[in-house]
């Protein structure tokens, strides 16, 4: 025997010794039947012991000696019919004896003696080198069966000679569940008659595969991970100083009896889809889903967890992107609802699942029903067709008690007025998973419980005092202790972790010391290198489109800064050759490098900024392709939400442009059914999957919860806002496909180190180095107070409004709102005073200037500068007072929930805040004229990536008190902004690249402390004679390193933009300001 086989075969012994060890018996090949893929020994002896002897001694009183060949046929035609997951779960049925059950599922409590007694019927087997062919001596290393049906195969290699990669390749080329030389269909290797899930096993690492299809078979990892990256962790060292094998959990934990039992009896089932080809036949298509390691662990540790503790808890699955959530939040909902103590009491009444996404419902039903072959488990609200009110249809579910509840986030308010206030629901526990819990709101309860409390309160709220009613408001933010939480995110916030996490210390509050943690975590690093989905930033390619303007019509009228920047950077999105520069690099781009992929099957996403530039863009591309036949394969689809008037989709520059495409009607309606009219009102999701559609154009849609394995690219034309949102939108790619093996994001507008620093958060699991501080709340209250637009008597005369509103609504009687406006009134009235005269005050030192400017009179435009600076500053303040109410009443809604405030006053000034915020006016945004704006230069170029791997990993941060007032809005005319864009640095280049290579400057002249006392003391003339344009010209030289090009061009090309650069400079460092990098557009 060579080496290799001695090693294979010690590790097939040792393995079967640890399965006997635990209660599995061992068997012979010479006892299986290979044409019927029976154990027929274990078949029979699983009848006599479940208590089904009289059945089989029927059978064989009719059919003498022919009785086992009778039943083996009749159970191989079902397994045949209807595959053996269901066969093992449901039994078949046979003539003279009825129905047969085939295994038996452990028993939710211990009560019933015969349930437990069947179920210790059930035998499990191993059989070593079984050999499955007739007549050729083909063996598989073990196949292991429950009470003679083969469920799994194993192939075992040793690393000492080969890898799991070997096995893999005997799967593909060996075990073939078709024959094309003889024809032979192999019972045993076939997708869901034979045994379900076949295992590549080395002593290192375990890789998985449910449907074996020679070369296009496709496996999975069954790994546990290594610290957050692939494969496993070292053995444990024995007693004998060996180490155990690192793939010992599978024969330790995953074929525990119960543990195995279980797999198939709530985990395995079939995910059926519907699929078109391009003939617009459709067919189902089924994928036998066998858990994944993660997903195994993760529902068994939170069930144990659950029964162990009970209702009150919470739950973080940290879980990346792409994971697999659906399936894990299935499973965990049905283990929820079947989950009961030893005396046989359910733990949770009902398990509501919080999700806004369809496919969801879809596929839970279609998992339960497998699982639990029972009608009316599951209730979806406001998914179904229903004459009931959403809160109607929730309060029958949860009365009725119907085991799964599906709501969206924003019905997820009504379930919990009615867990906390409804007399039927008291004493009654539940299960809440939220789907995407980032998104969560599960902060806006309390808003809803003023009304609430008027269902359960009749004769309580009379002898409630105002103080009890605002304490009893406060305390029901807190979480309910007959709830517990089950949270599912790949992108988890701060206050996700917050909320949901769990302390290592439970006795002592969060601290820095005491952080929250997930409950399980499958970190997006793992899910990468396991091969189970794609870095999607290895096909990250960022451009930047530089574009020159000019503006022919002179300006008479200065205008905010930001405002013009802001209506600068629509004119741009939605010009007509901004439109179609790119519609023609993304045609083409795809045409070149995606259309191919996946048998040409591949599909694309434009992200748009806007739902006009989405319209824009499908108008674009319909009119390329019907321009150019070579592309006439490509149909693209278009999604947004809503309508869109012709007049938001013109641009004034379309008469101009040489192509009548986007000339429209300004009265015209444009809605996704309208602008899709071959879908026929088919959901778009289903649409997208048609192979004749290769490109989607959205708004605001789909870039989370959408998964489609065949998109390949994806066209980026939006500032995306925050790093969860990146990570969510650029996670549509990561899916993996037969053939998927890269992707393309080409990003014509968002920073690379900010895609970069996004995605370094939640690559090994998001991470926080401090708890919240509640405190946070009274700092923004403090700062809300010092601005003086209230006192102490407008919020006691608002606490006396609110208590009788409340009271009235509790006794049937018309709600007397208009007392919390009059109790507004004060601060309303004081807040638009100041706002309107403020404004007739920069009116005012603003025709002051112009009358300066008239005249040349430096001095008198210095002079009415300042003064309106003075005041814009105080709008700004003023302006901050409105969104620090909004401010306030976001964090107190969240900081509610993690302690109790005891102070009732706090719920008082949230009520006030939320109604002042609301009647508090905005300020209008200005009106930027764009007339003779026109564009003289157009290109778009790839831009630096510069990726630095030492960066330290991001962490999430708490909130913060914010607020503050900060400089004024400086006006410009609008020529001087686009000069800022064109002149310092004379050819196209991005706005954006421009205003970080002016802060970095900034920056680095603030770190010399004799420049900072110059500028601070000195006028602009004797400060230019100082140590500012050397250090200026110092900073440009620093930062050749970052912006190459632009410094260069500073120092080389035109020296004379160094005086001009030390200029701005220095207004920067005076005013205290840096450029604003979020109005800054591409």
């Amino acid at each position: 025997m060579s080496d290799t086989a001695h090693q294979e075969k010690h590790f097939e012994s040792y393995i079967v010794s640890k399965l006997e060890a635990q209660g599995w018996k061992v068997g012979e090949t010479t006892k299986y039947d290979t044409e019927r893929a029976l154990y027929a020994d274990d078949l029979i002896a699983w009848l006599e012991a479940s208590g089904q002897g009289e059945k089989w001694a029927k059978l064989k009183k009719d059919n003498g000696d022919r009785a086992l060949e009778i039943l083996m046929d009749r159970l191989a035609k079902a397994l045949e019919t209807h595959g053996t997951v269901q066969v093992l779960r449901q039994g078949f049925s046979i003539a003279g004896c009825g129905h047969i059950d085939l295994s038996e599922a452990a028993p939710e409590d211990k009560r019933n003696a015969d349930v437990l007694k069947r179920y210790a019927a059930n035998i499990l087997r191993v059989v070593p080198q079984l050999q499955y062919h007739p007549s050729r001596k083909l063996a598989i290393d073990l196949v292991l069966f429950i009470n003679g049906i083969p469920v799994a195969t194993v192939e075992l290699k040793t690393d000492f000679t080969q890898s799991a990669d070997a096995a893999m390749d005997q799967y593909r080329t060996d075990r073939l569940p078709y024959d094309p030389k003889t024809k032979r269909r192999e019972p045993l290797l076939t997708f869901k008659r034979g045994a379900v899930v076949h295992f590549a096993m080395s002593d290192s690492e375990i890789q998985m595969a449910t449907k074996l299809d020679g070369d296009n078979t496709f496996f999975l990892p069954f790994n546990k991970g290594n610290d957050g990256h692939a494969g496993n962790p070292e053995g444990e060292l024995k007693a004998d100083g060996t180490r155990e094998y690192p793939v010992a959990y599978f024969w330790e934990a995953v074929c525990q009896p119960d543990a195995w039992l279980r797999v198939f009896h709530s985990f395995v089932y079939v995910e059926k889809k519907d699929v078109v080809d391009l003939k617009g036949n459709w067919s189902k298509k089924e994928t036998l889903i066998f858990p994944r390691f993660h997903q195994w662990s993760a529902v068994n540790e939170m069930i144990a967890d659950a029964k162990q503790n009970g209702p009150g808890m919470v739950y973080l699955a940290d879980h990346s992107a792409g994971s697999g959530k659906t399936s894990t939040i299935s499973w965990t909902a049905h283990d929820l609802v079947k989950l009961r103590s030893d005396k046989g009491d359910s733990i949770f009444s009902s398990v509501i699942i919080v999700t806004d996404r369809n496919v969801l419902d879809g596929q839970l039903q279609d998992a339960v029903k497998q699982i639990d072959h029972q009608f009316g488990v599951i209730a979806a609200i406001d998914r179904q067709k229903s004459s009931k009110s959403k809160s109607q249809q929730l309060a029958d579910a949860l009365l009725a008690e119907t085991p799964i509840i599906v709501v969206t986030i924003q019905t997820f308010p009504y379930a919990m007025e009615a867990i906390v206030t409804d007399k039927a629901l008291k004493g009654k526990n539940f299960a809440v998973i939220i789907d995407e819990a980032h998104n969560s709101q599960t902060g806006t309860t309390a808003a809803k419980l003023q009304t609430a409390l008027a269902m359960s309160g009749q004769g309580k709220m009379a002898s409630l005092t105002v103080e009890e009613l605002l304490e009893q408001l406060q305390k029901s933010r807190a979480r309910p202790d007959n709830i517990s939480y089950f949270a599912f995110t790949g992108t988890p916030k701060h206050s996700t972790l917050m909320l949901f996490g769990r302390v290592p210390d439970p006795s002592r509050k969060p601290s820095k010391d005491n952080l929250p943690e997930a409950f399980h975590k499958y970190k997006m690093r793992q899910a990468i290198e396991e091969g189970f989905i794609l870095d999607v930033l290895k096909g990250y390619v960022p451009y930047k489109t530089a574009f020159n303007l000019a503006k022919q019509i002179e300006d008479n009228k200065r205008v905010s800064g930001k405002a013009a920047k802001r209506a600068l950077a629509q004119w741009m999105s939605l010009h007509p050759t901004n439109v179609t520069q790119k519609v023609q690099f993304i045609i083409e781009h795809f045409s070149k490098n995606v259309a191919h992929r996946l048998d040409g099957k591949a599909k694309a996403m434009v992200i748009t900024s806007s739902r006009p530039a989405a319209i824009r863009y499908k108008k674009a591309f319909d009119r390329y392709i019907a321009q150019h036949a070579e592309y006439g394969y490509i149909h693209s689809l278009i999604a947004f939400s809503g309508k869109v008037t012709g007049r938001q989709v013109m641009h004034g520059d379309d008469e101009q442009f040489k192509d009548d495409v986007f000339i429209v009607d300004e009265n015209e309606e444009y809605t996704e059914e309208s602008m899709n009219p071959d879908v026929k009102g088919q959901d778009l999701r289903l649409a997208f999957d048609r192979p004749e559609y290769r490109v989607m154009l959205v708004a605001d849609k789909f870039q989370t919860g959408f998964d489609q394995p065949k998109l390949v690219a994806q066209y980026v034309d939006k500032k995306i806002a925050n790093d969860v949102e990146i990570v969510q939108t650029f996670s549509r790619l990561n899916r993996m496909a037969p053939g998927k093996d890269e992707v393309f994001i080409i990003d014509f507008v968002n920073d690379p180190e900010n895609v970069r620093r996004a995605f370094a958060m939640y690559d090994n699991g998001a991470q926080i180095e401090d708890a919240q501080d509640p405190n946070v709340i009274y700092e923004i209250q403090e700062q809300l107070d010092g601005q003086g637009l209230y006192d102490a008597t407008d919020l006691e005369a608002f606490k006396e409004a609110r208590f009788k509103t409340i009271r009235d609504i509790t006794h049937a009687q018309e709600p007397q709102h208009k007392a919390l406006y009059t109790a507004t009134d004060g601060p309303k009235r004081l807040f638009e005073q100041r706002l309107k005269m403020l404004r007739e005050a920069i009116a005012t030192w603003e025709a002051a200037f112009d009358k300066a400017h008239s005249q040349g009179d430096q001095a008198g435009m210095k002079s009415a500068d300042h003064h309106r600076q003075e005041h814009a500053e105080q709008i700004k303040t003023l302006m901050s007072f409105k969104a620090g109410l909004g401010r306030f009443c976001r964090t107190y809604a969240y900081v509610a929930q993690l302690i109790d405030f005891c102070d009732p006053e706090l719920e008082n000034f949230a009520a006030f805040a939320k109604l002042l915020q609301k009647r508090l006016a905005g300020e209008t945004p200005e009106r930027v004229d764009l007339k003779g704006l026109v564009l003289t230069g157009f290109d778009i170029k790839g831009k630096e990536d510069a990726h630095r791997e030492d960066d330290k990993t991001p962490v999430l941060k708490p909130i913060g008190p914010g607020g503050g007032g900060g400089a004024g809005d400086t006006p410009h005319f609008l020529t001087e902004i686009i000069d800022k864009l064109n002149h310092l640095f004379g050819e196209a280049t991005p706005l954006r690249d421009q205003a970080a290579f002016v802060n970095q400057i900034a920056s680095i002249a603030r770190e010399n402390d004799v420049v900072m006392a110059q500028v601070e003391s000195n006028t602009r003339d004797q400060a230019m004679k100082g140590n500012l344009p050397g250090a200026v010209q110092q900073g440009v030289v620093r930062a050749l390193t970052s912006h190459q090009k632009l410094a260069t061009l500073v120092l080389k090309s035109d020296r004379q933009a160094m005086s001009a650069l030390t200029d701005v400079i220095y207004e920067l460092i005076r005013n205290q300001r840096n450029i604003d990098l979020d109005s800054a557009s591409d």
